[in-house]
């Protein structure tokens, strides 16, 4: 059975909720939003499971001074799900970037994120 559609609103609220939030609560999100056995590929080489996604969303919600998304493009079929996202985004002491997301990915029966592939870049000044 596929999981209910996401509205291009819940898309961007959860990816938002990666970098928003309290840190200690990062398991709880994850385990509400990604099956026990998530796994992110990004292009280039980055891989990331379940307990690394745990990780991660610790990390980005004790660094984030800035994230402001939005989902430009959002398409499901089935258990199945693409988006684009437009960001702009302030971690740690690193630089303001704004960058383009392709997101594509699998859902379980439960909604919950199961395997994700995305590819990032750099948005150009001037770019929409």
């Amino acid at each position: 059975m596929a999981p209910q559609k996401l509205t291009p609103k819940e898309f961007g609220d959860w990816l938002s909720a990666v970098f928003h939030g309290d840190p200690a609560e990062a398991r709880a999100f994850c385990e509400r939003t990604m099956n026990p056995n998530y796994l992110r590929l990004q292009a280039g080489g980055g891989r990331t499971d379940f307990e690394i996604a745990v990780e991660k969303v610790a990390m980005f919600r004790t660094i984030c001074k800035k994230w402001e998304a939005s989902v430009t493009f959002l398409v499901q079929e089935d258990n199945k799900i693409a988006a684009q996202i437009k960001m702009e985004m302030e971690l740690g002491e690193g630089p303001e970037k704004k960058m383009e997301l392709m997101f594509m990915g699998t859902r379980d029966d439960q909604g919950r994120f199961e395997n994700v592939w995305e590819l990032s870049s750099d948005l150009e000044e001037g770019a929409k």
